[in-house]
């Protein structure tokens, strides 16, 4: 037998599961319309149909009113079904159509009918999970439900609830390896640095986007990604949400290195702002300004950035980045069918906002980062993590001359200044034209008395930087 609650639970799946948009419903005749416009498909779900000529004459009604319905639905559609749940028997007649358009007459008497409709397995399943707690009215409601936000909500994310599984999992894994989230581990496992990218080490553009710093941090992010991620995901579609998540990841973080040389940035955030900026884009697009839509996600976005004070390590130019690269990939995909003059210009200027973000990394002066973790580290009395830093910094053959300097001030911490003097030595061999392994060995040598050797290499010093103050206080404290 067929009832309220058959009707209702078809529509909600339909509307939850793919993506269809609640376009109308008559109360009297308890009559849903459902539009998808990118597969240019309407379905119909009519209740308690009495008869075949019922049917007839719903078919009638939209063949000659073709014209009017696509202007109602914004988009010409190719596919109309229509489901008629009924408990009647009547004869079934052959009322299917295929020009000019598809239409299918699908008569509903039980379950078995119900689920022969169903597009897949997945679905079938789904409709048979008669979950109790969902009474006909809670079915009813959720169908119906125009709030700007809570329409978007009930929508089923495979993409959103997949980026944040993979976050999750990946965080995960960094506590059972791990245990700790130090900047050297975030670093070795492609936590997005200045220093390393302009090496080459392209990949962090995109792995620094799943990874977070501490339990704050991923939680703020996750909770951010299921709403606006929801949003985007119900508005777009699924692969076009993880299209924009990505892109306005890579173009966060083209800012960031673009401003930020000697800091580690992680995190899914920026890719986060450019979902907000998308939102806006489609407000923009679609000319729909509801105070209570645009009220949610201002309200959404200043909680989003209060949080986010109280948090370290908050990059403010990935934010920007992000929420501007959301805000142009969203305008340039409409544009380029809507009009393409302005998706040319759009287009131009995100390919000049790239041209001179890569000026700008590979232009600025880049900080070594590995020589800054080892300084902190240092200065924290953590001689030991500093060490083992020096040593894989060489192995990687990221070390400079300052590298060497640190690792002969450590060794005199820990061993002595003998070996260390054999550090910058060495380091002296590898970097021949460093003034701060020159002046050093010369500052050593000065303290083992040994005049004429700090006297050649602070010459060798001021030969490679004749303006240093130091280089000039020290040897004319030696001459003298």
């Amino acid at each position: 037998m067929i009832t309220k609650k058959h009707f209702w639970k078809c529509v909600y799946l339909w509307i939850r599961y793919y993506n269809y948009q609640l376009k109308h419903y008559n109360q009297d005749t308890e009559e849903v319309w459902l539009a998808h416009k990118q597969r240019q498909t309407i379905k119909i779900f009519r209740n308690d149909v009495q008869s075949a000529q019922e049917i007839r004459l719903t078919k009638e009604r939209i063949q000659e009113h073709r014209e009017d319905i696509a202007n109602f639905v914004d988009f010409e559609p190719q596919n109309i079904d229509i489901y008629c749940f009924t408990n009647n028997q009547f004869v079934e007649e052959h009322l299917n159509e295929h020009q000019p358009i598809k239409l299918t007459i699908k008569v509903l008497h039980n379950d078995v009918s119900i689920e022969r409709t169903m597009p897949n397995y997945i679905m079938k399943r789904l409709y048979q999970n008669n979950n109790a707690k969902h009474t006909t009215t809670t079915y009813k409601q959720k169908s119906l439900n125009q709030s700007p936000i809570e329409k978007h909500m009930i929508k089923f994310s495979p993409v959103t609830y997949t980026l944040i599984g993979i976050n999750v999992i990946i965080w995960l894994l960094m506590i059972l390896f791990f245990n700790r989230f130090s900047e050297l581990k975030l670093l070795d496992v492609g936590g997005l640095v200045h220093f390393n990218v302009v090496h080459g080490e392209w990949y962090r553009l995109i792995s620094s986007i799943f990874l977070h710093y501490n339990f704050e941090h991923i939680l703020m992010n996750m909770l951010s990604l299921f709403i606006f991620g929801k949003i985007v995901e119900s508005i777009v579609g699924h692969w076009r949400m993880l299209v924009i998540f990505l892109f306005s990841g890579l173009f966060a973080n083209f800012a960031s290195l673009s401003f930020n040389i000697d800091t580690i940035s992680v995190g899914a955030s920026g890719a986060i702002f450019g979902l907000i900026g998308s939102l806006f884009g489609f407000m923009y697009i679609s000319k729909i300004f509801e105070r209570k839509l645009v009220g949610q996600l201002l309200i959404a976005l200043v909680i989003l950035i209060g949080i986010s004070l109280f948090m370290d390590n908050i990059n403010v130019w990935a934010h920007i980045g992000g929420f501007i690269g959301g805000l142009f990939i969203t305008l340039l995909a409409y544009y380029f069918t809507a009009n393409r003059n302005v998706f040319w210009i759009l287009l131009v200027l995100i390919l000049i906002l790239f041209i001179a973000s890569q000026i700008r990394i590979y232009t600025i002066k880049e900080d070594n980062i590995y020589n800054t973790i080892i300084a902190k580290q240092m200065k924290e009395d953590k001689y030991k993590e500093a060490k083992q830093m020096v040593a894989e910094t060489i192995d990687k053959n990221y070390a400079d001359d300052e590298t060497y300097y640190l690792k002969g001030l450590i060794t005199t911490t820990v061993d002595s200044r003998a070996e260390a003097i054999s550090d910058w030595e060495r380091g002296l061999k590898t970097f021949p034209d460093s003034g701060l392994l020159n002046y050093e060995l010369a500052v050593a040598n000065r303290a083992l008395d040994d005049k004429d050797e700090a006297l050649k290499y602070i010459n060798a010093a001021l030969k490679l930087n004749p303006g240093n103050e130091n280089y000039q206080n020290l040897k004319k404290e030696l001459e003298d």
